[in-house]
Formats: structure tokens, sequence, C-alpha cells
């Protein structure tokens, strides 16, 4: 089994901005894991966490980031485990900043980053690829470089998606809800 998610952190002071733009609101439900479609957490490190259980998220729509990102820094993060795939993307006043992906198709290769990257990217790949290598290169069972988006945007905002987390607030996820259509079911099949 393996996750197949998105999730993206706005400063806390933007939370509220982000939630209303896409009508997300909170059920009063709450999840010690995130298994609903999309849930929501409060960091102490000052970043406020989205869930979404599925890769690629259409409410992270790469042509949306540049207008929802003109309002408040977003970092975005996508994880594929089943097929090795992950990457990170900062954006600040309505461009990507940088962005860092790993596609594990041909195992631990596939690194690819572009932008003005944080200072501690090439630490974090260093100590990836050291890591890579002890257990045996290309040819390991373990593929760390998949970890190098994740670790570069964890140790900005304090969050990965398969590690406990000591700056959630509550430890826990609140399940978030989006208004359905009121369009009748004719509609939404002819896609009117």
């Amino acid at each position: 089994m393996g996750l197949s998610i998105t999730w993206c952190a706005v400063r806390e002071a933007d939370a509220q901005k982000l939630l209303g733009h896409f009508e997300l609101s909170p059920t009063g439900e709450v999840e010690e894991f995130p298994e609903s479609s999309l849930s929501t957490a409060k960091l102490d490190t000052g970043w406020h966490i989205v869930w979404c259980n599925e890769y690629g998220s259409p409410l992270f729509k790469h042509e949306d980031l540049s207008s929802i990102s003109s309002e408040f820094d977003l970092l975005l993060c996508l994880i594929e485990e089943h097929v090795m795939a992950s990457s990170s993307e900062f954006w600040s006043g309505g461009e990507r900043r940088w962005w860092i992906s790993h596609e594990g198709e041909d195992g631990p290769n596939g690194l690819c980053f572009d932008g003005e990257l944080p200072a501690n990217f090439p630490t974090i790949k260093a100590d990836m690829e050291k890591a890579q290598l002890a257990e045996g290169g290309d040819d390991a069972e373990v593929d760390y470089i998949f970890e190098i988006p994740l670790k570069v945007a964890q140790s900005l905002v304090g969050f990965k998606h398969d590690e406990d987390c000591p700056h959630m607030s509550e430890d826990q996820f609140i399940v978030l809800s989006r208004p359905r259509s009121k369009k009748g079911w004719l509609s939404r099949l002819l896609g009117n």
C-alpha cells in the first residue's frame, strides 16, 4: 500500500483565505491521520496544511497557482508512493520560485530542479545521495532520492506526510467539505 496525495502549506495568517478560495469549510470531524478526501491541520511553525487524498488534486491546478500565489505564499507537495514520484514547489508573488521533482520509474534517478532553491537543498541532496549509495546505489531496494523534495519542504514548514509531526496543533486533522453543485444530474452529466 502507498499514498497518493497532494498537500499544500500556507502561512497561518493566510489559511482562511486559501480555504475560502476553494470554498472549503470544516465539518467538525477530526482525524488522527487524514483519511477523508480533504482535511487541514495547523502547525506551530506558523504554517497551515491542506491535505488532499489525491495525487495532482484538481484543487491545485498548475494554471491557477499563479493567481492564488499572487495573494499569498504557497508550498505544494505531490506524492505518489506507488511509483515513487515526489515533488515540491514554492510559489510567491504570482510566480513559481523553485521546483524539485523526482520520478521514480527508473529507480533512484530522475531528480530535476529549477529556480531559487532553498539554501539547505545541496546539503539535503548530498545526504540522500550518500544514503542511496550506502544502500547499494541504483540497485538498492530503497529510493532515498524520492525523499529530497519532501525533506526540503519539511525543512521549511515542519511537516512531512509520512512522519509524526510534533508541530501539529492538537495532533489532529480537521475534515473539510466543499459545497455540492446546485446543478441537476443531467447538467452535470452533459458538462453544463
